[in-house]
């Protein structure tokens, strides 16, 4: 619960959540997925309830309203763009924040009808539900800290209009409960915007903050896009294809996707009294993309990022047309509209019912997605369809030159076949160790390492292998010692030389990494890789560095590890009794 990483708060109340589904592993994948589609289904009932409140805040009467919520929910709650939020299991990160986040807001509505008879009790609860809605909502995912933003919106908009039947806010407590906490965030992001290099990129990306938010307004309009005219197949996870916007005319579409984001807003901010629906479901969505699409280094681009932002989208549109249209009209269009988007899931989740399904899926779809031709290629492998995978390698190679991740992929099939010459070796050398290292291929230079190591490819020795990572280290990007680009590099240089028999060297190296980035599972790895090669003191000393950063673990200096003190000791006597056994008598017993 409290040993996640991701995100600065860890997200505790996911990881909890997680326990609900399997407390070992391996385990099922479907109790995971079933949690995922209840939480989805109670936060579709969640919007309705929001839905028909801002309905009623707007003048709206019951049976229109009731109607309204539960067909704009409907559409929500359908639609094909959500599956790869709700199937793709750690996404309910994104599902659970959402759902507090929701019922925050109706906490704090059913407070704010309050606030002209009951003003205490009307305080009292939507305090409570800005409060404990945030902190729930954040330990959660962090974008859970819009909460009180996205109130504002709602205040900005849907309220602004109706001055005449809702009591205004205490202004004190508006400044505390609303202004500041949003004040927060936009402080925090125009620190993140003043502090960094604007204009080169920060690693592990390969864009700057200048480019991600050109490129941000391209990705905000494919999410709507998508959102308005749906299909039945998306890149889901594999979005590493999305070119990157240069500068405001490279592409052209980035000039016209800025002005029409900024065209949208001014409406929807000029036009609140009149149109409030539709000002608070526009503004919604970009206030809900404010943390994940402007500034922060993130990936540029996520579907579970609509979750919340989406929510209100369909609502203006179906308000609309219930009041132009004819009822049977009416009707006929919407239950048109819920019979695509329903289709379109159904078939959606087919593709989603397998990991090699969504793999196969995305390498046909997308074929300037690196990973999903990777990806692809390894299915490939596994399945023993070895001139098939080198076949998707090699293509992808050529669609896409630039990716070090896919040569070194290729390397590792030739290795394994058998088929990779020295010289080979060091052409994808000259590529790879010229770039910087990127922290996400550790598990692909981990493949490579043991597939040379074992043997499989007798052309290529453990020289050339140790070459390669030297060479890395050549390179200003991958020389810092502070980096955990540095420490993973050292790391694989040091594995090197424990199968070419240099202890000494190899000692020095994991200290060297242990000392880049220290923690103590990562010293009991080099441990156990010390002793399994029969290296026992090395295996005593790395243990020894391991309890000691333990130590600091508990005393907050690093972050929590994923070893006991128990496992480190129980170690420690395995490898002492190795040693007395190794040890000769002096008596000669």
């Amino acid at each position: 619960m409290f040993g996640g990483h991701t995100g600065p708060t860890g997200r505790p109340l996911s990881l909890l959540s997680f326990l609900l589904d399997g407390n070992n592993w391996p385990t099922d994948a479907w109790p995971f997925k079933r949690t995922n589609l209840v939480i989805h289904l109670f936060n579709g009932a969640l919007l309705g309830v929001v839905t028909f409140q801002i309905l009623h805040l707007v003048g709206i009467d019951k049976q229109r309203s009731q109607w309204l919520a539960l067909l704009s929910a409907a559409c929500w709650l359908l639609h094909p763009f959500l599956v790869s939020t709700t199937l793709y299991v750690v996404q309910r990160m994104a599902q659970l924040s959402t759902m507090f986040i929701f019922l925050g807001i109706i906490f704090y509505l059913r407070g704010r009808g309050l606030v002209a008879q009951r003003p205490a009790k009307a305080y009292a609860t939507m305090s409570l539900a800005l409060g404990l809605g945030t902190f729930l909502a954040m330990i959660s995912k962090e974008n859970g800290i819009l909460l009180p933003l996205l109130v504002t919106v709602l205040e900005f908009t849907l309220v602004a209009g109706q001055k005449q039947h809702v009591a205004p806010l205490n202004r004190t407590w508006a400044a505390v409960f609303l202004l500041a906490p949003t004040l927060v965030v936009v402080s925090y992001l125009a620190m993140i915007a003043l502090t960094v290099d604007f204009f080169n990129a920060i690693h592990p990306r390969d864009f700057s903050t200048y480019e991600r938010l050109l490129t941000e307004s391209r990705v905000l309009a494919d999410y709507l896009q998508h959102w308005f005219l749906p299909k039945l197949f998306t890149a889901g996870v594999f979005q590493d294809h999305f070119l990157i916007s240069s500068g405001f005319l490279t592409p052209l579409s980035t000039a016209l996707s800025m002005v029409f984001h900024v065209s949208l807003i001014s409406v929807g901010v000029v036009k609140r009294h009149k149109w409030p629906l539709f000002s608070f479901a526009v503004l919604f969505f970009y206030a809900s993309h404010l943390l994940e699409s402007t500034v922060v280094n993130l990936e540029l681009y996520f579907e579970h990022r609509n979750y919340l932002a989406a929510a209100f989208l369909y609502l203006p549109l179906m308000a609309g047309l219930q009041k132009r249209i004819s009822r049977p009209l009416f009707t006929a269009t919407v239950f048109g509209i819920l019979i695509v988007l329903a289709g379109f899931t159904r078939y959606t989740t087919t593709v989603w019912e397998s990991y090699p399904s969504i793999v196969e899926m995305a390498a046909s779809k997308v074929p300037g997605s690196a990973r999903a031709q990777q990806q692809y290629s390894l299915l490939l492998y596994n399945a023993q369809r070895y001139d098939e995978s080198l076949q998707v390698a090699d293509a992808a190679i050529e669609r896409i030159p630039g990716d070090e991740e896919l040569r070194i992929w290729r390397a590792t099939i030739r290795c394994n076949l058998g088929m990779l010459s020295a010289a080979e070796f060091s052409r994808m050398k000259q590529v790879v160790a010229t770039a910087r290292y990127d922290l996400r291929a550790l598990t692909l230079y981990e493949t490579l390492v043991n597939s040379v190591v074992s043997k499989n490819c007798p052309g290529v020795s453990l020289d050339n292998l140790r070459s390669l990572f030297t060479e890395m280290l050549q390179e200003p990007l991958n020389a810092d010692p502070r980096s955990a680009g540095f420490s993973q590099i050292v790391y694989f240089v040091g594995i090197v030389d424990i199968h070419q028999g240099n202890r000494q060297r190899a000692m020095s190296n994991f200290v060297k990494s242990l000392r880049s980035r220290p923690g103590a599972s990562r010293a009991m790895l080099m441990a156990s890789l010390m002793a399994s090669n029969e290296f026992y003191v090395e295996a005593m000393e790395l243990s020894e560095i391991a309890l000691i950063e333990l130590d600091a673990t508990h005393n907050g200096l690093l972050h929590s590890a994923q070893v006991t003190e128990s496992d480190i000791r129980d170690f420690r006597e395995k490898v002492r009794e190795e040693l007395r056994l190794r040890t000769p008598d002096p008596n000669g017993v």
